[in-house]
């Protein structure tokens, strides 16, 4: 079949030629993102859709009309047309014009011509160079007598030194989100003796069971919890007590500066020489809690220069964190659960210490935020990073080479402070965990190509070595945990790529190698396998595009050494003792484990009309072997290979780019749909239903046959026919089993993309939409149970009701309860009765949410004499969010943990912000 391809190319290429000659081109240079010559990239046109590759030298001849725009490097090029020219010219211009000269010799010119003596000749005394000999003497960089009469110049290049950069400056104003609804009606308290009273925090009363603060005013005397005195039962001639506001929340603001000064050599062809640039960066990154937020300070410097045909890049990457602290201890999760159950009559901003040095809270089981942050330094938290890289690399012809080192050294610093008097550590807690990592990576690469366009060949080998040492260091145990790692990854591939025009394909084949000292098997067969076919201008339609790729892979890694599994420490603790939280045990070793085998499969297409409409489809499949998880053993925090796991979904993306609605005013919108599952296929025997994260009555579970991170809690016990049964009280009956509660997987996501473009205004609208999946909302629960909650304050006069059920006989319910009832013990009413997080399956919500990402209005300016640019944007992140549960904002994550998703508890609100930018280009 290639026989007879080949046979019929001169055929074609006569075709091409006389087809061409009516047809108008561009020519030209085309730049990376670097700005140098870059070879064999793609070059778009995107009202033809036509594209050519560069060759050697980044020079491209692409077919063209004037003011048809060019598009290259994915699109972040991007040149208009304004002057085109036939191919014959484009050619001839390319080939240098030399006259004719006479052969001469020296013989010759003896036989014809009368010698005269040279009276330039630098071997006469008489005679002398100046820099006053000839107008371009100062072009001359080096004279050198070869023999006799013989002079060897040298040129001496006239180079052109250019300095640009750009200004950025931001700032943002930051406001939290949804947060859930709390009551504001009854005082801290509780039945007594059938009546409701107020118990003062001197009494450690938890709940906010008292009285109405209606009923209740303040006696102005002497008292060191509150300035107004205590409260007393309201009479004539006094002023009813009003609720404290606790919110920890305000409106914040933060700000970020960039500077990129870059500063380079070009030589009289334009070729670039020397590259020097410099990146200075802070940014102030403010939390929604105004005592809270870090600084950080960034610094990069880079020289790329081309030596002895080598190119030669060099990098330094400095970079600087302060914080005044970190929420590695859940101290942020923490300080907010207690502003929200503080009850409405104690106000924790009127001071964080008692007169004895005790700290002033609403109880002794509970905490004044202000205090929890109240902190003797200034910085808790501290960070600095340096990275050192050196690249080499050479060309010849089809050979290239390269060879990249990157060395980096990072420092952090947590100072975690829990002072006396706090709950959970009456004594206090101070604890500094001291991180060092020192990283180095080197990467060799040589890649050898042949063959013409239509049919090419690239053999490409990559040897990777990666030298990782951290140690980390706990003061409060005075112990220090050492780790190192040295692997080597050694890959091969084969590409293939073969193009017709109206046809094309491509193939990827290749084997990799991984060997490392700390895992108990290296790995020799790692093969992959790519492929896809495109066809083009299908059916007789031009600029359409029809592509089937697929792909399988195969990858071994191993966890980060420089990554903390400490807060795992999470699962031993009750969610009631979650105060006790305090993670200071990091993993023993990360030796002696087998490698997490990852083998994916994916298959899709994409079809194209005018590279304007895009649609394309994505089936994808992985299943990872002997997957890697934290568990607690003999009081030693443990990593090991405990299961095998399936990850598979489906992608969609549809995209209709550049729609022209009017003069200078088009449109571009983009959609995706993302649906998947993972599901664990085996675990390992004696872990099945291992707790991942959460808490030990509440949790997410590694469970054979269930996806992965299914949510686990009490419920309520039901019989045969699924009704719920009944006490002889009147109320559900909570089983003291559990089961899986909730499936974080949502059905699916959408994400949308809109952007509207007029004249030199740029609108841009993405928004998401997530359908399914489910959380544990334990905000909502404890706040029910210490009477805070929004719920609790309406439905707790709510007397006669008669839950749905049968009792253990068989019979249906007719025993009727009042919710909240002053005659009996506080702990038996509707919402203490189940203990501090209630039956988690009844607080089991939806998770759905439609939300505004981003919305941003920005404009190009020029000005000045040489057009430079000034650009203003206006944004708004997070405007809107629309949620089906009560509380936060779904995508919160457990304590921040990534292995978090689907539990709520306190979990912080997220972020919604308005700000400018404003950037300047020089």
């Amino acid at each position: 079949m290639m026989k007879k391809i080949y046979l019929f190319l001169p055929f074609f290429a006569a075709q091409l030629m006389f087809a061409q000659n009516s047809q108008q081109y561009y020519s030209g240079i085309f730049l990376d993102k670097d700005k140098k010559p870059k070879a064999f990239i793609k070059v778009f046109n995107k009202n033809t859709g036509v594209y050519e590759e560069t060759d050697e030298e980044g020079f491209a001849i692409i077919q063209a009309q004037k003011y048809d725009t060019l598009v290259w490097n994915n699109g972040k090029n991007i040149q208009v047309v304004y002057g085109v020219q036939e191919l014959k010219y484009i050619l001839e211009n390319r080939i240098p014009k030399k006259s004719v000269s006479a052969i001469r010799s020296k013989d010759y010119d003896s036989l014809i011509v009368k010698p005269r003596s040279d009276e330039y000749s630098i071997s006469k005394p008489d005679y002398y160079l100046s820099k006053n000999s000839d107008f371009y003497f100062n072009k001359i960089r080096k004279l050198k007598q070869k023999n006799g009469d013989t002079l060897k110049i040298k040129k001496q290049e006239q180079n052109k030194l250019i300095i640009n950069g750009s200004f950025n400056t931001s700032f943002d104003v930051r406001n939290r989100n949804a947060i859930p609804q709390t009551q504001n009606r009854y005082v801290q308290g509780r039945s007594q003796s059938g009546n409701l009273i107020w118990r003062g925090p001197e009494t450690n009363e938890i709940f906010s069971y008292g009285p109405d603060i209606s009923t209740l005013a303040y006696n102005f005397q002497p008292y060191d919890y509150d300035i107004n005195g205590q409260l007393i039962p309201f009479s004539l001639g006094m002023i009813s007590a009003k609720p404290y506001d606790n919110s920890l929340f305000t409106t914040t603001v933060g700000f970020h500066n960039q500077l990129q000064i870059n500063a380079f050599i070009k030589s009289e062809d334009y070729n670039e020489k020397v590259r020097f640039s410099m990146d200075f960066g802070q940014h102030k990154n403010q939390t929604y809690f105004i005592s809270q937020y870090d600084i950080n300070n960034t610094f990069k410097a880079k020289v790329n220069a081309n030596v002895l045909k080598f190119k030669v890049q060099a990098l330094f990457d400095f970079d600087e964190t302060k914080a005044t602290n970190t929420n590695r201890i859940a101290l942020f999760n923490r300080a907010y659960q207690e502003s929200l159950l503080t009850p409405i009559s104690f106000s924790n901003n009127q001071g964080s210490f008692l007169a004895n040095g005790q700290q002033r809270t609403y109880s002794q089981l509970g905490d004044n935020p202000e205090f929890l942050f109240a902190q003797n330094n200034q910085y808790n938290f501290l960070s600095n990073q340096k990275k050192y890289s050196f690249n080499l690399s050479r060309k010849w012809d089809d050979f290239n080479f390269s060879v990249n080192q990157t060395y980096e050294n990072d420092q952090f610093r947590n100072t975690d402070v829990y002072k006396p008097s706090t709950n959970g550590f009456p004594s206090g807690l101070k604890n500094d965990r001291l991180q060092n990592n020192s990283l180095y990576n080197a990467n060799v690469s040589a890649n050898y190509s042949f063959g013409d366009y239509d049919f090419r060949n690239i053999f490409n080998l990559n040897f990777i070595v990666n030298e990782r040492k951290s140690d980390v260091f706990h003061s409060s145990q005075n112990r220090k945990y050492l780790y190192q790692r040295s692997s080597q990854d050694y890959i091969f591939n084969y590409d293939l790529k073969f193009d017709d025009g109206d046809f094309e394909f491509g193939a990827n084949l290749g084997n990799s190698f991984y060997v490392s000292n700390t895992s108990l098997n290296n790995k020799l067969w790692l093969p992959k396998v790519n492929g896809y076919v495109q066809f083009n201008n299908i059916f007789d339609w031009r600029r359409t595009r029809l592509k089937f790729f697929g792909a399988y892979t195969h990858q071994s890694s191993e966890p980060d050494i420089t990554s903390s599994f400490s807060s795992y420490s999470t699962t031993q603790f009750l969610a009631q003792n979650a105060s006790q939280y305090f993670p200071a045990r990091e993993v023993e070793s990360f030796k002696n484990l087998s490698t997490v085998d990852i083998a994916e499969t994916k298959a899709g297409f994409n079809f194209s009309i005018y590279s304007r409409f895009n649609f394309g489809a994505e089936y994808f499949s992985r299943k990872i072997t002997n997957d890697i998880f934290p568990v607690f053993e003999n009081n030693s925090l443990l990593l090991k290979n405990l299961a095998d796991h399936t990850y598979s979904g489906v992608e969609l993306n549809a995209s209709y780019e550049n729609f022209m609605i009017a003069k200078d005013f088009t449109m571009t919108h983009l959609a995706s749909f993302y649906k998947y599952r993972d599901v664990v296929d085996n675990v390992v025997s004696g872990y099945n239903n291992l707790a991942l994260s959460g808490f030990q009555d509440v949790y997410k579970t590694l469970s054979e046959g269930q996806v992965l991170g299914a949510v686990v809690g009490n419920y309520y016990e039901t019989n045969a026919a699924g009704q719920t049964i009944i006490d002889d009280f009147g109320f559900p009956v909570a089983s003291n089993s559990k089961k899986i509660i909730a499936d974080p997987t949502p059905d699916f996501v959408m994400k949308f993309t809109h952007t509207f473009n007029y004249k030199m205004f740029t609108l841009d609208v993405n928004w998401e939409w997530k359908k399914g999946g489910q959380l544990w909302n334990g905000t909502q629960a404890v706040l029910d149970y210490y009477g805070r909650s929004k719920t609790s304050g309406d439905d707790r006069n709510l007397k006669n009701y008669i839950f749905p059920g049968v009792h253990a006989n068989g019979m249906p319910n007719q025993t009727s309860v009042d919710f909240y009832d002053p005659n009996q013990s506080v702990f038996e009413n509707r919402w203490t009765r189940y203990g501090f997080t209630g039956v988690a399956e009844s607080y089991v919500q939806n998770a759905d949410y439609v939300r505004i990402n981003s919305v941003a209005l920005g404009a190009k300016f020029d000005v000045g004499n040489f057009r430079r640019s000034l650009g203003v944007s206006l944004f708004v992140n997070n405007i809107m969010l629309w949620q089906a549960n009560s509380g936060e904002d779904p995508s919160q994550n457990f304590y921040d943990l990534d292995s978090g998703r689907g539990l709520d508890f306190f979990n912080l609100p997220s972020y919604k912000s308005f700000g400018c930018m404003v950037s300047f280009q020089f």
